[in-house]
This record gives structure tokens, C-alpha cells and sequence, in this order.
């Protein structure tokens, strides 16, 4: 029961319920550094925390438009 939702420019794809609002995931298909996807990890059915701990994570600093760099501070996200 998605419904897809377009902020200002309509460029990038945010998907939410229908029935209870939840945003299970998000295409950035105009961003500074090209396509991406967004996936709330919460939504997926049949994922241990072993499995999750695999997942690379990639940091970028879009805070201050740096976005080929992590930010300084990470550890909290």
C-alpha cells in the first residue's frame, strides 16, 4: 500500500504506507553524488543484526555540501 510522494523540484522519489505512514524507502535520483537508493533497514523482514553488521555503510557530509567525504563526526549516526 505505497504511495510515492514528491518534494519541491520532483526529482527524488520518497514512498511511504498508506495505512500507517511509514517510509520504508527513498530513490535520489538527482543528488551531488548521482542515483541513490535510501532503505529503512526497520522494514525488512528476516534480517538478523549478524546480517545488518555486513552491510557497508557509506558516510557522506552533506551538512556542509561535501559530499565525496564522511563527515568529521560519524560515531553517532
Amino acid at each position: 500500500m505505497l504511495t510515492e510522494y514528491l518534494f519541491n523540484a520532483k526529482k527524488n522519489q520518497h514512498f511511504f504506507c498508506k495505512r500507517c505512514g511509514v517510509r520504508p524507502f527513498g530513490i535520489g535520483n538527482d543528488t551531488p553524488i548521482g542515483k541513490m537508493y535510501g532503505v529503512n533497514i526497520g522494514c525488512l523482514e528476516g534480517v538478523t543484526e549478524e546480517d545488518l553488521s555486513k552491510i557497508p555503510i557509506t558516510y557522506i557530509d552533506g551538512m556542509h555540501d561535501r559530499w565525496q567525504d564522511a563527515p568529521e563526526y560519524f560515531s553517532h549516526l
